[in-house]
């Protein structure tokens, strides 16, 4: 006798590669798999409800933060659906007439979480990388297609930044 199917939800957003399995073209052996295709600020804002599907995306900075944190009700699984380069995240106009990252130094920075994964490889690489001195450079948050975005979770700026 089979063993009964489980049920398993699972929210991602839109990623070609994944389509197959949230749209059922894919099956897994007694596995009933209920999908849902959501827009990732819908789905990252999930983690603060862990019981709202079984298996979600969830923001790598976001998911680091809890477990600094201690809060342990979720597990992480090395899965990697978005998969964005992100030294594309950076956007300036053609006549600011800036030629190198390090340009960016006492400029400001439009950005729309201080916390955001992409956000924080970027300040990564600009730093390591470029070294460009973060703390020169005012730092804007707001929505990107309305004003007041906030943060999804407590954040200790590090000395300098404001």
């Amino acid at each position: 006798m089979d063993p009964a199917p489980l049920d398993l939800s699972v929210a991602l957003s839109d990623y070609d590669h994944v389509r197959d399995l949230m749209d059922g073209r894919i099956k897994v052996d007694n596995v009933r798999l209920v999908a849902a295709t959501q827009d990732v600020d819908v789905i990252f804002g999930l983690h603060a409800r862990p019981d709202a599907f079984d298996v979600t995306e969830m923001s790598f900075a976001k998911y680091i933060s809890m477990a600094a944190a201690g809060v342990s009700s979720v597990v992480a699984l090395p899965v990697f659906p978005s998969r964005v380069f992100r030294h594309s995240a950076l956007y300036v106009r053609r006549d600011c007439g800036m030629a190198g990252p390090k340009d960016l130094e006492g400029k400001t920075i439009g950005i729309p979480e201080w916390s955001q994964t992409a956000g924080i490889y970027v300040r990564g690489f600009l730093s390591e990388d470029y070294n460009v001195d973060l703390t020169s450079i005012t730092w804007i948050q707001a929505g990107v297609n309305s004003p007041g975005r906030q943060e999804k979770v407590a954040v200790d700026l590090p000395p300098g930044i404001r």
